[in-house]
């Protein structure tokens, strides 16, 4: 892909916000604004779940990351901590960090379906 330089005037809030984020997970100040300006609809794709059951639909609601893809991220946070995490390391990080708010954005949909057909989870408070 390629890289274009373009300079950017930001609100010396929105600066320093940057900069602790950088600091914190040891990364260059422009991959954490590229992050930040990236549009997430774009990277995001989430399956059609008009069509799903009640049942089906309460099955996505209680949907749960894998144990083992938190335990990788968790890996990979505490290594961050110690050392700068690799190109492969930092890619295998956003992907599974992106896992888990596909996951997050198809449950609260999976929800939100159920609440307008009137089927609620007995077991979550939706009325917040």
């Amino acid at each position: 892909m390629p890289i274009h330089a373009v300079t950017l005037q930001l609100p010396d809030e929105i600066y320093q916000q940057a900069q602790r984020v950088a600091r914190a997970t040891r990364r260059p100040i422009e991959k954490v604004v590229c992050e930040w300006i990236r549009p997430p609809a774009a990277e995001i794709q989430l399956p059609e779940l008009d069509h799903l059951s009640n049942d089906e639909l309460l099955q996505a609601a209680g949907e749960t990351v894998p144990a083992e893809h938190t335990h990788r991220l968790q890996e990979l946070l505490n290594a961050q901590r110690q050392r700068t995490l690799s190109e492969d390391e930092q890619r295998e990080a956003v992907t599974l960090v992106e896992q888990e708010d596909t996951l997050t954005l198809r449950k609260a949909r999976a929800l939100l379906l159920l609440k307008q057909r009137g089927i609620p989870p007995a077991d979550l408070a939706l009325d917040s």
